[in-house]
């Protein structure tokens, strides 16, 4: 049989300070792991009263009374003293032993400040397990009490196994807390660790057991059920022991920690408020069908919220969460078994279709926008809501989850601008159509960003005296690589991304720029029209800070006349009411450009200030084509005289209209016939030359 070591080389092994103190507190023995604690080398702590290094002498000595007084261990947080004075903060367990007459006090100390410290250092360690299973097994068979006492002050569980018969020879009382059964209890039935293990671990720990070879150690997770049912988490160090023919483990309960780490798993998988896997799920869920299963067709549904921004801008955040779970909730029933949902992120969702059939994508996404129908109810409010959705098809319109989001993120707004609350199928012409728009918007942020864009000017002229009345300020886009850019084409990219509210402050400030030149050239009155869009409408403080700058510029406002299309001002009329008025009372002067091509409704026009009416070029040109649009210009001309407007005809390109217009009395025309659209630099030089703008052709309506 193996030697006896001596009893306190075994207690130098333990992670815990080990103190053996008499009555008086003077030290009788400390192992390493306290001397270290305290700073001093053992030699040193022995025959030093223990009293010298607490911060607090008082907590020892009731401490000590107690213990003798009551005959109990007791333990207590204590705040030693190291030896370059930081305070060290433990907890002692103090135990008396009485051992041939005299009285003995056993002291347990745990650095609380590196309890996790020492305690990895007692698991990983193979050479403690080592001397621990050499010394522990001696004490098995010894019936060591002091060695018993201070394995019972041990948290962990330690025990050792038969190599062959994987029964259990020895635990500690450490395993009650654990299992919820006694040590007693199990090393009478030795096989009952087996029977607690988890069902679908249990084939893990045999072949753990089986593969662990003599002479080494290792860690395994697993999970066991405790004597009331409740199942925990055990992490073990597991050393074969070679001479002694035992498993000899550390078990710890890591449930707590390990329950954390499941839920950190969880939420970097999963959205915390909808509990919808999240975006990187989404990823790893498309690779997994990449690779798993390539030549497998599915479809990707991408769903946005249609006005969703607007319930959280009124009804707050917490509204719009509640909102969020609720449709989560929905989108869930509607789905199948083996369909993939998520939330992409605000309110998108994505789902995953097994079923690539369309006759079946088309009957799911119905279902789909029909959850919407019922309104969802929070805090007795009901909110309507409905949903866009846009559907790839994989491997048809994409091969990689980058391009299938995009492109379904692509027909998402596509149905949008259909009118929203539908779906629409993804085709390649949208992404050509999306290339086309951000080509556009890079030329126009280079318009921007390098001065680039250009006023033009057209003449309007009077027709009863055939003289200049003003200019209209025509938008140009001269790019340096790409030639001139249609107004038509970058005006509209503008107010879509919101650029022409910065494209608008720039032509007000050439437009100014060329009012201020003009007046000192001459002094015959004019003005300079301005075409103004929906966007710069509807700011709040468009006619106060429009009225501000021509005030900065020292430039009356008679010479700026703002025209706005019928679109723009039915878009919403009473703020288009509101801004016109002000615009109207600071001297602006207000034109109505292309009437009758939007909603031609007589009855607003009563209502808001406007000084022109502009006859849309469309009805001028086909004068002599249609019979009705003569008709429907001498309709417009008359109520708009009577409405005490001006009008203005524009598209005047040939002598026939020319007469015809002036013949019914229309007060301003404009268009090619009289003069075409001119830098500012050709008009500066034509008023040096004293040049006529155009020379009409002999007609009714002009005489000298």
């Amino acid at each position: 049989m193996q030697a006896e070591a001596p009893l306190y080389d075994v207690l130098n092994y333990l992670p815990e300070g080990i103190l053996m103190v008499d009555e008086r507190g003077v030290i009788l023995f400390a192992n390493e792991a306290f001397s270290d604690m305290v700073g001093y080398e053992n030699d040193l702590l022995l025959g030093l009263n223990m009293l010298s290094l607490l911060a607090d002498i008082d907590v020892f000595t009731e401490c000590i009374a107690k213990v003798m007084r009551e005959g109990k261990s007791l333990n207590a947080d204590t705040d030693f003293l190291h030896r370059d004075g930081k305070i060290i903060q433990a907890i002692k367990s103090v135990r008396m032993i009485r051992k041939n007459n005299h009285i003995r006090f056993f002291v347990n100390v745990r650095n609380l400040t590196d309890v996790n410290r020492l305690n990895k250092e007692l698991l990983s360690s193979k050479e403690l397990i080592e001397h621990q299973a050499r010394e522990l097994s001696v004490l098995l068979t010894s019936k060591n009490q002091e060695i018993e006492e201070i394995l019972g002050s041990i948290n962990e569980v330690i025990w050792y196994i038969d190599n062959k018969t994987l029964s259990l020879r020895y635990v500690n009382n450490a395993v009650e807390g654990i299992f919820g059964f006694t040590k007693e209890i199990f090393l009478a039935d030795q096989s009952l660790w087996q029977q607690q293990i988890h069902p679908d671990d249990r084939a893990l720990v045999q072949m753990f057991f089986e593969t662990l070879a003599p002479g080494q150690s290792q860690e395994i997770r697993f999970r066991i059920f405790r004597s009331d049912g409740e199942f925990r988490w055990l992490n073990s160090r597991i050393h074969h022991h070679p001479k002694l023919q035992l498993f000899i483990g550390i078990t710890s309960d890591i449930t707590s920690s390990k329950t954390q780490s499941d839920e950190i798993a969880f939420l970097a998988y999963h959205d915390p408020l909808t509990q919808l896997p999240n975006r990187a799920k989404l990823k790893l869920q498309l690779d997994n069908r990449f690779e798993n299963s390539p030549s497998s067709p599915f479809a990707l549904l991408f769903l946005d919220l249609d006005n969703f921004k607007n319930i959280n801008d009124t009804m707050g955040h917490e509204i719009g969460d509640k909102i969020l779970i609720e449709v989560s909730r929905r989108i869930l029933e509607t789905a199948a078994k083996y369909d993939f949902c998520a939330r992409f992120g605000g309110d998108e969702f994505v789902v995953l279709l097994q079923d690539a059939d369309t006759s079946n994508i088309d009957i799911f996404a119905n279902r789909l926008i029909q959850i919407f129908k019922t309104p969802i109810q929070i805090n007795e409010l009901d909110f309507f809501l409905s949903t866009s959705i846009g559907i790839v098809l994989y491997p048809q319109d994409a091969s990689n989850g980058e391009d299938l989001i995009k492109h379904a993120d692509t027909a998402m707004y596509e149905a949008k601008n259909k009118g929203k609350n539908q779906f629409v199928y993804y085709h390649a012409s949208m992404q050509r159509a999306i290339h086309n728009f951000l080509h556009i918007e890079s030329l126009v942020r280079d318009g921007l960003s390098q001065n680039l864009f250009e006023l033009y000017f057209q003449p309007l002229i009077d027709s009863k005296t055939l003289r200049l009345e003003g200019y209209e300020a025509l938008l140009r886009l001269p790019h340096p690589q790409e030639g001139f850019i249609a107004p038509d084409i970058f005006i509209a990219v503008a107010e879509t991304n919101g650029d022409i509210l910065l494209i608008g402050k720039e032509v007000l400030r050439q437009a100014c720029d060329f009012i201020t030149t003009l007046r000192e050239r001459s002094d015959e009155p004019f003005f300079i029209a301005i075409n103004v869009s929906a966007k710069q409408l509807h700011q709040e403080y468009f006619a106060h800070d429009l009225l501000t700058y021509l005030e900065e510029r020292s430039i009356p406002p008679a010479f700026l006349k703002v025209e706005l299309t019928e679109s723009a001002v039915m878009e919403n009329i009473d703020i288009a009411a509101v801004q016109l008025t002000q615009l109207k009372k600071g001297g602006v002067r207000i034109a109505l450009d292309d009437f009758g091509t939007g909603y031609s409704s007589f009855a607003y026009l009563a209502q808001l200030p406007i000084d022109t009416l502009k006859i849309d070029k469309s009805f001028i040109l086909t004068l002599f084509e249609v019979n009705s649009h003569r008709h429907i210009v001498e309709a417009m001309s008359n109520l708009a005289h009577v409405l005490g407007m001006s009008v203005t005809a524009e598209g005047v390109e040939g002598s026939e209209h020319f007469d015809y217009l002036i013949e019914n009395k229309i007060d301003t025309l404009q268009g090619f016939h009289l003069c075409h659209p001119l830098p500012k630099d050709v008009i500066l030089q034509k008023f040096k030359n004293k040049d006529l703008y155009f020379t009409p052709a002999p007609s009714l309506g002009y005489t000298t």
